[in-house]
């Protein structure tokens, strides 16, 4: 029996840190103007989680919406240990 590798993968955790963009419209047409639910939600006040994914979500997240906005994605974000 012959394994193969799938190549063309996602990262999970990734995917993850696109929900604030993907889930407000991102990427429209470009501009913010065409995104109002980016524009009125983004950032948002809470996000939730627990230590165990900080590295793996919150923190790429982080990195990803400083790059893409220029803003952190949330204000809040408490860890339950």
């Amino acid at each position: 029996m012959s394994i193969q590798q799938e190549e063309d993968v996602l990262d999970t955790w990734f995917s993850s840190c696109l929900f604030p963009f993907a889930s407000l419209g991102w990427p429209g047409l470009g501009r913010r103007e065409t995104m109002p639910d980016l524009a009125r939600f983004y950032p948002t006040t809470l996000v939730e989680t627990s230590h165990d994914i900080l590295f793996f979500w919150v923190i790429q997240m982080v990195m990803l919406g400083l790059n893409l906005t220029g803003r952190l994605p949330f204000e809040i974000e408490p860890w339950w240990w």
